[in-house]
């Protein structure tokens, strides 16, 4: 309410007790029934009946605190913030915050969300009044995994577009995400979009962590021979997502939104390589991701795929380098020749007019 309406109702319960013509038994009396009949102490109406016999109906109003009292931050990182917010104006104020802890300009803690959020705004960077960064993203389904490794779920985004060399290149970000943790196994920024760069993700991931029971795609970068037959032999369940329907991979397209904020953080000092922009994603990682509590976990990734009970699952490493082996479909001619990297091998007449894979070390 306004505070000149709320002024107007105190003035109500206290005028009963203004007249002069009271002596201290009636005036007794009608505070009871004030404070009982309005359900409030008598050390409230004392209250009321003190300010406007000092200050008149003016004093009646709520008073709120000075910005100076209500939001205690020292003016120079006000200035720091306000100054970030500029720069980059998608900025989230818990980016902010990080930003400021981690250059020593602000106490770890010292910070707190919603005190910075209201100063910005009483300053006049507020989110709405800078039209930031709207999240439109899918829902993601209200489900999950119990165990880490049950189910890992991978995709492909546009990176950032880099000058190498004298060359513009358009980079791109492949990554696995576990289900049940939110958890990322391996992300990695490349410069091109060809089948490679899945298998090496894969790949690096397995290594670091083991294999997981299932795993979950969408695109076709994903669905090839080499998938199927590398998951067949490591034991893997195979799923994709249904043709349009990214909500099926709400987490991944989650992670990929809060992605966003470090490609915008870097954007502004784009990388000169490759090796600097992962360099550069692996320590975001590691302090603004996995380190940063998830309000899906009630904890950090971090924490909840390291202290999951479910063990890793290994497979020797003549296995794993005979999965990633690539293969590729050919069909032999009528003499039981097939072509393949721009030579002919005879296979025998066995194989003419079959269709064959071709399993090889790139």
């Amino acid at each position: 309410k306004l505070a000149t309406e709320i002024a107007e109702e105190r003035m109500t319960l206290i005028a009963p007790l203004l007249s002069q013509n009271l002596d201290k038994d009636s005036v007794r009396l009608i505070r009871a029934e004030i404070c009982e009949r309005n359900q409030i102490s008598q050390r409230t109406l004392e209250r009321y009946l003190t300010s406007y016999l000092k200050g008149g109906f003016d004093a009646l109003k709520p008073q709120s605190r000075s910005a100076e009292c209500k939001y205690k931050i020292p003016q120079e990182l006000l200035d720091e913030a306000i100054r970030l917010r500029r720069e980059l104006p998608s900025r989230s104020v818990p980016t902010i915050i990080k930003i400021l802890e981690l250059e020593g300009k602000a106490e770890p803690g010292f910070l707190k969300r919603t005190t910075l959020q209201d100063a910005l705004s009483r300053a006049g960077y507020s989110s709405a009044m800078m039209s930031l960064y709207n999240d439109k993203g899918y829902a993601s389904q209200r489900f999950q995994r119990a165990h880490r490794h049950d189910l890992w779920q991978g995709d492909i985004k546009y990176g950032l577009i880099l000058n190498l060399g004298g060359k513009t290149t358009q980079t791109y970000f492949s990554c696995l995400i576990d289900d049940a943790t939110r958890y990322i196994l391996h992300g990695e920024f490349y410069g091109n979009m060809e089948q490679g760069i899945v298998e090496d993700t894969l790949r690096k991931a397995m290594t670091k962590y083991g294999l997981p029971k299932r795993l979950y795609f969408d695109g076709s970068q994903y669905c090839t021979r080499w998938m199927k037959r590398a998951c067949g032999l490591l034991g893997i369940r195979l799923l994709y997502a249904k043709p349009r329907n990214p909500q099926g991979k709400g987490k991944q397209e989650r992670f990929n939104q809060t992605l966003e904020a470090f490609l915008a953080e870097v954007a502004l000092h784009p990388p000169e390589s490759l090796q600097e922009l992962n360099a550069q994603f692996n320590a975001w990682l590691s302090e603004c991701y996995h380190s940063r509590p998830h309000s899906a976990l009630g904890t950090t990734p971090e924490i909840a795929f390291k202290t999951d009970s479910m063990p890793p699952r290994f497979v020797d490493k003549a296995l794993m380098a005979r999965a990633f082996l690539r293969c590729e479909a050919r069909k032999a001619d009528k003499s039981g020749v097939i072509s393949f990297g721009g030579k002919r091998y005879d296979l025998g007449v066995t194989f003419a007019g079959q269709h064959v894979d071709v399993v090889y070390d790139p």
